[in-house]
């Protein structure tokens, strides 16, 4: 076993690398637009954004623009405790920046 930390049900499976990996690239392929939004919430030169790791703590961007590319590292409110968790704290981040952003809310389904 990895680890003796169990999450409880409602934070759904366990985040492991190997499932940190596969969101990492979901986010790259499927949500450039709410990564973009992530990171010029926090330099607002960034025209590019991608997911270099992701941990229950938080997220590691790479943000490119204005001639510079440079890691970024925005820490989750919470630690999460499961791919659930994970998903609902990184959808709040998300919707948190393109609102300081002003930009076109994603639709969130909660079924």
């Amino acid at each position: 076993m990895m680890s003796t930390k169990h999450s409880s049900k409602g934070d759904g499976a366990p985040l492991t690398d190997k499932l940190l990996a596969a969101i990492a690239n979901h986010l790259n392929q499927d949500h450039c637009e709410d990564l973009l939004a992530c990171a010029k919430a926090q330099v607002d030169w960034a025209e590019q954004a991608r997911v270099l790791s992701l941990d229950a703590a938080g997220i590691q961007l790479e943000v490119s623009g204005n001639g510079q590319t440079q890691p970024l590292r925005i820490d989750f409110p919470e630690t999460a405790n499961g791919v659930l968790t994970f998903k609902k704290i990184l959808g709040t981040v998300i919707v948190k920046s393109r609102s300081q952003l002003r930009f076109t809310p994603v639709e969130e389904s909660d079924s």
